[in-house]
């Protein structure tokens, strides 16, 4: 429960903290929970990939 809380606090925070003008903001929140998906998708993909590839010889 505490790992749901703390990426839906991270997500909220990422939402409200874009710059304003910029020209890659998001300010559909579908569309923005999407994209977080994916970028946390790929995170933790690499992450995992990473620590595989430490213990192989």
């Amino acid at each position: 429960m505490d790992r749901k809380i703390k990426l839906t606090t991270n997500l909220i925070w990422q939402y409200f903290n874009q710059q304003l003008f910029d020209q890659y903001s998001i300010w559909n929140v579908r569309h923005f929970w999407y994209l977080y998906q994916i970028t946390l998708f790929r995170k933790c993909w690499e992450r995992e990939y990473s620590q595989e590839s430490k213990h192989q010889y």
